[in-house]
């Protein structure tokens, strides 16, 4: 007997839910498919519903439990209302109707539109009715999305949270009101700031007095388990800035590029969509601009660069969190300050990590550099691709050279992507010709001819294409530190 699976769904744009466990939407749906089934004489498989889901949604659960069956060979055909109440995605149509479906073995039914996969004919009208219901769900995409934007221009939170701070008025939907726990901490934020502390040593603060963070305190409100959530400086500097705490709700940050992927990218702030004094605010409008004032003097002035070469990739061996760099206060005779690595844990909590001695980034970098230019070293210790032979010469130069016949027989090999590949030829190419520059003659060089060169320091695209993170430990009884480097290659 043909094995049969019942597909139901119901949208999550569809009027007239119920109050019931199933809507009668969906009720209906599974009395006019188990009559069908009977009138075919089909042996039900499985009755597979999903309610409240998109037809363009990919990760229907009863969904993708019937596909699974049908790719098992559990099913001899599938029953639906109509193809759209099977999806409304074109790009699922051809593949699982014109696609997989015919590999399988499995036959498509719809009731309403009279679609059969057992008839050739009917793959243009399959097309078609997948080319209709794609355009509905634009158009719909379209007319939500223009909603949602008269929504946020009138002053209504459409977010599915509160902001920290604020609670959802439950008299009047997209108003906001005080949480009175939260808004005493916005506000002592704020009295922190505006008595001269900056946003770390406010984080610092925060922490110390077991404050939870925004995290922490929306994972505590919804009955689960805190986890280690800090405040962190990026945090209170959000919070700091943000014109919401003054009465003015600001939303739109984000969109969906496409109605067919959940991914969002993030909008220049002149897009923004702000609604002012739609909110109450937590600050007066003085208190926050005076707020603005003080973080825009505390602002350090510099001159733009790329990052540093290691930055992002030294980790504290007792938390195992990122260490971030500092330099002291004090000033030496050539007017630069000494930088060091530090735990960025340890800053914020001691309690999440007892932290360790402050790490000399010269000390570090001299590091790093003596181990790239041995594993240069190594690299060049291979034999050579015996089709072009390393070009003569000696020293640090010949090295190079012959490094750089290894990286493209590693290219060539496919072990390397474009952007690595492109990545350390640059830097290799830089380092030739810096060792090929003119050298200054023997009696006026501080070291002998034949001594070698000194290690360079590594540029940021190198060491990010050689090294997955540098393990820092503190230092033992006798002063040495364990320092391990995880390397890509």
């Amino acid at each position: 007997m043909t094995r049969a699976a019942l597909y139901c769904r119901l949208s999550r744009e569809d009027e007239g839910l119920e109050g019931t466990a199933e809507s009668e939407s969906i009720q209906n749906q599974r009395s006019m498919l188990l009559a069908w089934a009977d009138r075919l004489g089909c042996a039900v498989q499985g009755i597979y519903c999903d309610e409240d889901y998109s037809g363009a949604d990919r990760d229907r659960p009863a969904f993708n439990r019937m596909i699974a069956a049908a790719r098992a060979g559990q099913i001899d055909v599938i029953l639906a209302k109509s193809q759209s109440r099977f999806t409304r995605d074109m790009e699922l149509v051809e593949k699982y109707l014109h696609g997989l479906f015919p590999l399988w073995g499995v036959r498509f039914l719809a009731l309403v539109d009279h679609v059969d996969t057992a008839d050739p004919a009917g793959k243009k009208s399959r097309q078609i009715y997948g080319l209709m219901n794609e355009w509905y769900l634009e158009d719909l995409s379209a007319n939500v999305r223009a909603v949602l934007t008269h929504k946020r221009r009138q002053g209504c939170s459409i977010a599915s949270g509160a902001l920290y701070g604020y609670r959802k008025d439950p008299a009047c939907r997209g108003h906001l009101l005080p949480d009175e726990a939260a808004a005493a901490v916005v506000v002592r934020i704020f009295a922190l700031a505006l008595s001269g502390l900056g946003c770390a040593a406010i984080a610092r603060r925060l922490n110390a007095e077991g404050i939870p963070s925004p995290a922490a305190a929306k994972a505590l409100a919804q009955g689960k388990a805190p986890g280690p959530g800090l405040w962190s400086k990026a945090t209170v500097h959000r919070m700091l800035t943000n014109r919401t705490y003054a009465g003015d709700l600001v939303q739109g940050r984000v969109e969906r590029i496409s109605w067919r992927s959940s991914k969002t990218r993030r909008l220049p702030e002149e897009r923004w969509i702000v609604a002012p004094a739609s909110q109450p605010p937590l600050v007066s409008r003085a208190v926050f601009d005076r707020v603005q004032a003080l973080l825009a003097a505390r602002a350090r002035s510099g001159k733009p660069g790329a990052p540093h070469p290691l930055a992002g990739l030294v980790v504290c061996g007792l938390c195992g969190h990122l260490m971030e760099q500092t330099r002291s206060g004090y000033r030496p005779k050539n007017g630069l300050p000494t930088r060091y690595f530090r735990c960025r844990t340890a800053r914020r909590s001691p309690s999440a990590c007892c932290g360790q001695p402050y790490l000399p980034l010269a000390e570090l970098e001299e590091l790093i550099a003596g181990r790239i230019n041995a594993l240069f070293e190594a690299a060049a210790s291979l034999p050579p691709p015996p089709a072009k032979a390393p070009p003569s010469g000696a020293g640090a130069g010949q090295r190079l050279r012959q490094a750089l016949a290894r990286l493209y027989q590693d290219k060539a090999a496919g072990l390397l992507e474009e952007e690595e590949f492109s990545a350390l030829r640059t830097e290799l190419l830089a380092r030739l010709r810096l060792t090929e520059a003119p050298q200054p003659s023997p009696e006026n060089s501080r070291f002998p001819p034949d001594a070698p060169p000194d290690p360079l320091p590594p540029g940021r695209e190198l060491a990010a294409a050689l090294i997955e993170k540098i393990v820092v430990w503190p230092p033992d009884e006798a002063g040495s530190r364990r320092l391990e480097v995880f390397w890509r290659v």
